[in-house]
């Protein structure tokens, strides 16, 4: 029959493994992101959010194909549910950008990127591509 107690070695390697592996819970996760400060790469857009993430835990029902910057709708009832999702990181240069400076086409691309690899995305967002880069001119 197999001992059922660990070591203090044993314990410690099972603790560095849980640290890496991140397990920590999703209320945690909420506090620490609570405060801090959404700026866009571009624009400037700077707002406070709630949540960095796909899957909001104040809104159940809504999941992200990718991490977010969220907020919960301060114009909303309380325990609503209603979110504004500010903006995300590049999936090129992970530069944090707003919604109006970005386009998503399977993942987010800054201005920038877009522009970078425009011939290597669909014909159909080159318009909209451009239209980023004039915006920002403006």
């Amino acid at each position: 029959m197999e001992s059922v107690a660990t070591t203090s070695a044993e314990y410690s390697e099972f603790s560095e493994t849980h640290k890496r592996v991140n397990m920590e819970p999703e209320s945690t996760k909420i506090e620490k992101d609570r405060g801090k400060t959404f700026e866009c790469s571009f624009c400037g857009l700077a707002e406070r959010y709630d949540y960095k993430g796909s899957k909001p835990p104040f809104a159940r029902t809504v999941t992200y194909l990718e991490e977010c910057y969220i907020m919960k709708d301060p114009f909303s009832l309380p325990n609503r549910g209603e979110i504004l999702v500010l903006g995300s990181d590049c999936g090129v240069c992970t530069k944090p950008v707003c919604l109006g400076c970005s386009l998503f086409f399977i993942k987010r691309f800054c201005q920038a990127c877009a522009q970078q690899k425009m011939s290597s995305l669909p014909v159909q967002l080159h318009a909209k591509i451009k239209a980023l880069k004039k915006k920002d001119v403006n």
